[in-house]
C-alpha cells in the first residue's frame, strides 16, 4: 500500500478509525473522512501516532447524511486532481427513533446508503481502477425495501430500517460493478465489494430502549474488537484476492450468498436510479 491514496469515511472510531490506521501502518497516504471537525482531529493525533508519522495523513469534513456536504467534499477533492485507490464507504448509524436528513430524508437511509453512492458517483473520474469497499451487515436479512418509499418508509422499526440500508449497500455494490467494473457499461476498471463486519462492540443499539438495549450491553464483553470488525475489510481493500471481488458480499473473507433480495440485478438498478433521482443526479 506504500504511497496509494486511501479514503475512509467515517474514520473517527471504531471500524473507520482501525482502517485508517491499517493503511497508514502499510505506508498508503489516508484521508480521514468525518462530520465532526473536534473528533476528526482526535482520530488524526491517533492515526498518525500509530503510523510514527504526520506527512500522507490527512482529515477531510463531511456528513455523509447531507447532500450539500457530500457535493461540497467531492468538488473540493476533485478539484486536486488526486486519484484514489481505495474508497472505504464505512460511515454509518444505526438510529433507535426516526429522524430526517437535512434533505427531508430518513437519516439511516441518507447516511448509510444515499451519501456512499453519491460520494461514489461524484468521484468517478477518480476512481479509475480503484476498490471501492462499503460496510454492510447480515442485518440485511431483516429487511423490507420498497425503492418507491425506501426514502419515506411509512413506518419506522429500527433493525428494519438498518437492515433495510444494509440491503441497499449490497444492491449498490452489485450495480457499481456492473455499470463501472470491468467490462461494465462505462468501464472504469473498479472493484465494487461490501462486507459483514460482525458483531463489533462499538455501542451498536445501546441507546435503544427494550430488549435489543439489554442484550447488546449483556453481550458487550464478547463483541468483536474494531480491528477484528475490520478484518475483511481490510483485506478487500489490500489483498491480491480482493481484486478478484467483483460486487458481491462478503463474510470472514469468503463471498456469501446475500439474501434474496440482494442478488436481484433489477432491484440493484432500480435502487441506483432511484437514488441518484432523490441525491439529483438526474
Amino acid at each position: 500500500m506504500q504511497g496509494k491514496t486511501c479514503v475512509v469515511t467515517g474514520a473517527n472510531s471504531g471500524i473507520g478509525k482501525s482502517l485508517a490506521i491499517s493503511f497508514a501502518k502499510r505506508g498508503a497516504n489516508v484521508v480521514l473522512v468525518c462530520r465532526s471537525k473536534e473528533r476528526g482531529e482526535e482520530a488524526l493525533a491517533e492515526v498518525e501516532a500509530a503510523a510514527k508519522r504526520e506527512t500522507g495523513i490527512e482529515l477531510m469534513l463531511c456528513d455523509v447524511g447531507s447532500i450539500a456536504s457530500v457535493r461540497a467534499f467531492a468538488d473540493a477533492w476533485n478539484a486536486t486532481g488526486r486519484h484514489i485507490d481505495v474508497l472505504m464507504n464505512n460511515a454509518g448509524v444505526y438510529l433507535p427513533r426516526r429522524s430526517n436528513s437535512a434533505d427531508g430524508y430518513e437519516s439511516t437511509f441518507a447516511i448509510n446508503h444515499l451519501g456512499p453512492q453519491l460520494i461514489t458517483t461524484l468521484l468517478l473520474d477518480r476512481l479509475e481502477g480503484a476498490r471501492v469497499i462499503t460496510t454492510s451487515s447480515m442485518g440485511h436479512r431483516f429487511s423490507a425495501l420498497d425503492v418507491a418509499t425506501v426514502e419515506n418508509p411509512a413506518s419506522y422499526w429500527a433493525l428494519r430500517v438498518y437492515g433495510t440500508s444494509k440491503l441497499c449497500n449490497i444492491l449498490f455494490t452489485r450495480e457499481l460493478q456492473k455499470k463501472h467494473g470491468k467490462g461494465g457499461s462505462d468501464d472504469r476498471g473498479i472493484v465494487a465489494a461490501c462486507f459483514h463486519p460482525g458483531p463489533v462492540g462499538t455501542g451498536f443499539a445501546q441507546d435503544e430502549a427494550g430488549f435489543l438495549n439489554v442484550g447488546m450491553r449483556l453481550v458487550k464483553w464478547f463483541l468483536l474488537t474494531p480491528d477484528q470488525g475490520a478484518d475483511t475489510g481490510l483485506w478487500l481493500a489490500t489483498d491480491p484476492e480482493g481484486a478478484n471481488a467483483n460486487g458481491r458480499y462478503y463474510v470472514r473473507r469468503k463471498p456469501e450468498t446475500p439474501a434474496k433480495d440482494g442478488r436481484s440485478d433489477e432491484l440493484a438498478a432500480s435502487l441506483w436510479k432511484r437514488t441518484a433521482e432523490l441525491a439529483g443526479l438526474g
